[in-house]
């Protein structure tokens, strides 16, 4: 009988192994916001920092891209909000709702600058173009709008879709010579994707879909698009006329959105619960995130530092790229470099022993009980460094706080007895631990004064603004309602106000300062002689020292004479 053979166990392959796929699985530390009712849409801000919104029910929430934490709340809806987007500035936002009705928001202000009534069903999608000038909104009347910011009209109307629009993007960069920034595409249910010149009334381009459009994002170039139509993912070429070039199925169930990035990635979140990324060079998935629901928008940072996912179960996934390791860190040394490197075939835990270590060990070695109990005994030399064993040493009353998560009673110890170098340290600590808001909410007219105090006092000084700005603006959207109860809390309020025009005031002076400075020292830099003439007399005497009797008289080397001096 033959011997029995074992079943061979080959190693499972990991899909997306390389150096770039690996980048994509860094994306830990997820941190969950809940919300009244489910995320529709999530985007970055296009200039640093990068803050985020998330558009839910009927308010829009602006995170910290540094703090991960809402520090503006735009509220101004009487129907839910469907989607936002940012102007490239950053400074303006476009929100649309179900009645068909899109507003324009000054974001540091909140106010509402423009109001677009043109629909007369939900908007779906709302874009500006490169140059701010111009709105696109695309809405389930089958319409796309094009609308004049400054003059709060209507230009134009696109009509060319028999089903609900879904999704707008517009191509190209503003003030381009080619025009292309006048290019815009419209997704529908209809199954079709539409190219548009916004200067005519019908479609340039009109590519067919074999399931009902739910996102499109123009890939870098401008020439091809993505499209999620069902599950599928279509790349076309629109230079050849919209082309299919290819179609992958990564997705059990139906993609909801698309996020291109300037890397050469495509991103694709579904109702499969999946984000996939794709290397847009092979056309194929190098890594993929799991969520807890599925997805129905998605957004990745400009400096690819967060990944934000809203979810069906009314919540928002905020991942965070995890921190590189030094090169010199992760670089294995070689194996000559290390003495007690382990030899191949070795046992883990056993130490190689190279030629003569027992000698240089007297008669020991690592590795032996002998060598862990050297030097017991022994007593220090008088060059020796002897460590003492000293009592540990105590934590703080808010390094306790911290330690038991109690966040409200840590940032009361340190306002209490802590010096604004340990105020601000324990503050980022809790921004780090996503526990700054639950530390300060909740409070009275007892605990919050002497944080109100607090910023009155430092908010100005340079290393501590940037974090005590976006404490103050997280404490006037959270106590804004209450204004009023307080007389003290209300005083306090207005100081910190009038410190902070103070501040700004103080900062337009000396703008207007350094640029009267610059004048100054612009005038006084000497002119230079003009190149290739001479100052100097042909016997070596210079001209600009000599009476103007004699410059009159002084010949040039030609033999005419000079120009006459202007004044004696």
């Amino acid at each position: 009988m033959a011997d029995f053979r074992q079943t061979s166990i080959l190693p499972a392959h990991r899909p997306g192994s390389s150096a770039e796929a690996s980048a994509w699985r860094k994306y830990t530390h997820p941190l969950i916001f809940k919300h009244k009712a489910a995320p529709t849409h999530v985007e970055f801000s296009p200039v640093a920092p990068h803050d985020f919104i998330v558009v839910n029910s009927l308010q829009i929430d602006v995170f910290s891209a540094r703090t991960n934490a809402v520090y503006r709340t735009l509220s101004r809806f009487k129907e839910t909000v469907c989607c936002a987007s940012y102007r490239s500035d950053g400074k303006m936002l476009a929100a649309s709702d179900e009645r068909g009705v899109t507003q324009l928001f000054d974001l540091g202000s909140r106010a509402v600058m423009r109001t677009m009534r043109g629909h007369t069903k939900a908007v779906r999608a709302v874009r500006f173009s490169p140059d701010g000038s111009r709105l696109f909104t695309g809405s389930d009347d089958s319409r796309v709008l094009v609308w004049d910011v400054a003059a709060e009209e209507e230009l134009r109307a696109l009509e060319g879709h028999t089903d609900m629009v879904r999704c707008v993007r517009v191509s190209g960069a503003a003030g381009s010579a080619s025009g292309a920034h006048r290019l815009l595409l419209s997704g529908s249910y209809d199954h079709t994707v539409q190219l548009w010149d916004v200067s005519a009334p019908k479609p340039v381009m009109t590519l067919r879909m074999t399931d009902p459009v739910e996102d499109v994002a123009l890939l870098p170039g401008g020439g091809m698009v993505a499209v999620a139509n069902g599950n599928q993912l279509t790349m076309c070429d629109l230079l050849s006329g919209g082309k299919a070039l290819q179609t992958v199925t990564a997705h059990s169930k139906t993609i909801t959105c698309l996020h291109a990035d300037a890397q050469g990635h495509l991103l694709s979140g579904g109702l499969d619960r999946f984000v996939k990324v794709y290397e847009l060079s092979r056309y194929k998935v190098i890594g993929s995130i799991k969520y807890d629901a599925p997805l129905l928008s998605m957004a990745l940072s400009p400096t690819r530092s967060h990944l934000v996912a809203a979810l069906t179960n009314g919540t928002t996934c905020v991942r965070r790229q995890r921190v590189l390791a030094a090169a010199a860190d992760s670089a294995p040394r070689a194996a000559s470099d290390d003495p007690t490197a382990r030899p191949l075939g070795a046992k883990p835990g056993q130490i190689a022993i190279s030629e003569g270590v027992a000698d240089r060990y007297d008669g020991t070695h690592p590795g032996t009980y002998k060598y862990f109990l050297r030097g017991r005994t022994q007593a220090p030399q008088g060059d020796d460094l002897v460590a003492e064993r000293g009592a540990p040493p105590r934590l703080s009353a808010f390094d306790k706080a911290l330690k038991g998560f109690r966040y409200h009673e840590a940032l009361d110890a340190a306002l209490t007895n802590g010096s604004p170098e340990v105020v601000v340290g324990v503050i980022e600590e809790l921004v780090q631990r996503n526990g700054l808001r639950i530390a300060l909410n909740g409070r009275d007219q007892q605990t919050l004064q002497p944080m109100i105090g607090f910023l009155v006092r430092q908010i100005t000084r340079p290393p501590y603004a940037s974090v005590l700005i976006g404490v103050a603006n997280l404490l006037l959207d959270m106590y804004a309602p209450v204004f009023g109860q307080s007389a003290v809390i209300d005083e306090l309020f207005v100081r910190l106000r009038a410190t902070c025009e103070v501040e700004v005031q103080l900062q337009a002076d000396l703008a207007q300062l350094m640029g009267a400075m610059d004048v100054l020292l612009a005038g006084a830099i000497p002119a230079r002689p003009v190149q290739g003439s001479s100052t100097s007399d042909p016997d070596g005497t210079s001209l600009l020292r000599r009476p103007a009797k004699l410059q009159k008289q002084a010949p040039s080397k030609s033999g005419v004479v000079g120009v006459e001096a202007t004044a004696p």
